[in-house]
């Protein structure tokens, strides 16, 4: 499997969680690239110690999670995800491209926004046991390796629009110039309504909020590597009217504001660098 080289913007104070489990990201097979993003482990061996609590800022995106006793289908989330890790163990995930659930869902995505569904309603009877087939298999390659067949027995054809919603939101994630949904309007030759219509159906989130997402995974990457990060010309790149804007927009969503997250993360690097990584 080939690794993903991008560094995650999701995973909040990395420097914590580097030292509580193992993060492995791996590219799909290529007949599946139009609809998985990537393949996600997270392995930790926490006997002994306190319960951790992981906190992750999502993408506008699906997640399907085999967890012992907790898999499901995760829809896209408007708030932080939290998942408590405790004694030992592992789960896949599967993060499918921001338009690539909706072959297999069959429904618009504003359905599944903020909730979670069994694998049944979407896989059927395929999915009867695939929790334990998927993390009884040995290694990161042998539970993907279980997964996939699962993924291409349900696939369904694809909406026409799908490749080029995906299009759009990776380029919302990469140009920096893309602060307003009239930025990305003068890019896609789609009106406004045309835009929000197709984001509901295929992505769940409005265009509105999938810029602003993509800001705040931005921000918290940057203040995340625990250096002096102006706050103020943090705010003006990320095309913020003002600090306080700024301010008042990642407390709202992270749950402190941008110097304390900060703060948190240069503390949490520097027990990094004196104890090092937890092993799986």
């Amino acid at each position: 499997m080939r690794p993903v080289t991008a560094a995650p913007k999701g995973v909040l104070v990395p420097g914590a969680a580097a030292q509580r489990f193992r993060l492995g990201r791996y590219l799909p097979a290529a007949d599946l690239a139009p609809v998985v993003e990537h393949y996600w482990v997270v392995a930790w061996d926490l006997t002994g110690q306190p319960p951790y609590v992981q906190r992750t800022l999502p993408y506008p995106a699906v997640n399907l999670v085999f967890d012992r006793g907790r898999t499901a289908i995760f829809g896209p989330m408007h708030g932080i995800f939290a998942y408590e890790l405790t004694g030992a163990g592992r789960v896949l995930g599967i993060r499918f491209r921001p338009a690539g659930f909706r072959a297999l869902l069959g429904a618009p995505l504003t359905t599944l926004v903020d909730r979670s569904l069994p694998l049944a309603p979407v896989f059927g009877a395929a999915g009867d046991g695939a929790e334990d087939a998927v993390l009884s298999a040995e290694g990161d390659a042998g539970m993907v390796a279980v997964a996939e067949p699962l993924l291409r027995d349900a696939m369904k054809e694809a909406p026409a629009m799908a490749g080029e919603v995906n299009r759009l939101v990776a380029m919302i994630e990469t140009d920096r110039d893309i602060l307003r949904v009239d930025d990305l309007v003068s890019r896609c030759g789609l009106g406004v309504r045309a835009l929000q219509r197709l984001f509901a159906d295929l992505v769940g989130m409005a265009p509105k909020w999938v810029i602003r997402r993509a800001r705040l995974h931005e921000a918290a990457y940057q203040l995340g590597q625990g250096q002096a990060v102006d706050l103020t010309t943090l705010a003006q790149d990320l095309g913020y009217f003002d600090h306080a804007h700024f301010t008042q927009d990642f407390k709202r969503v992270i749950g402190q504001s941008p110097s304390r997250y900060r703060e948190a993360c240069a503390v949490a690097g520097e027990d990094l660098a004196i104890t090092g990584k937890n092993k799986e």
